[in-house]
């Protein structure tokens, strides 16, 4: 009697725990949107120069790759923590980042947010690339783990 008590136990539980998870979670398309808009607020919050803003949209620890690529074809890479990656000094120069048409990949509390970007200062194009936002569900919304982009000065289009 007691083992089929158990059994009846263990298995309302484990019929009841999806439920509860899928209660919880947001709809496909919502969760893209958020995550989305995680990177788009950390590259507005770089365009703006607002290393909190920026900050706000990472976990505390985390990396920042670049993949810095010339024309003659050399690498250099460069790792940098979240503050250098977040902070510039305010200045006199208008930066913007744009990510126009980011691809979204979500695996229950992982997901990816990458694509081509550009980087203008004043209104002129400094640089592109590709980059790649890996980023977590900490406490229930979407905040960056990692990010990796390349940078190019030769074959960009605005």
């Amino acid at each position: 009697m007691m083992l089929v008590l158990l059994l009846a136990v263990a298995t309302e539980a484990a019929t009841a725990q999806p439920m509860q998870k899928a209660a919880i979670l947001p709809s496909p398309d919502a969760d893209k949107a958020a995550a989305i808009a995680s990177v788009h607020a950390a590259l507005a919050g770089i365009s703006a120069r607002d290393k909190r803003a920026v900050l706000a949209q990472m976990r505390p620890v985390g990396t920042a790759t670049a993949v810095m690529e010339k024309a003659d074809g050399t690498v250099t890479i460069r790792n940098a923590d979240w503050n250098a990656y977040a902070g510039s000094d305010p200045g006199p120069e208008r930066y913007e980042e744009r990510m126009p048409d980011p691809k979204v990949e979500i695996e229950g509390a992982m997901a990816t947010v990458s694509g081509r970007y550009t980087f203008s200062i004043d209104g002129k194009l400094g640089h592109c690339g590709f980059q790649r936002f890996d980023l977590v569900r900490d406490e229930g919304r979407w905040k960056i783990q990692n990010v990796t982009w390349s940078v190019r000065t030769w074959g960009c289009e605005s």
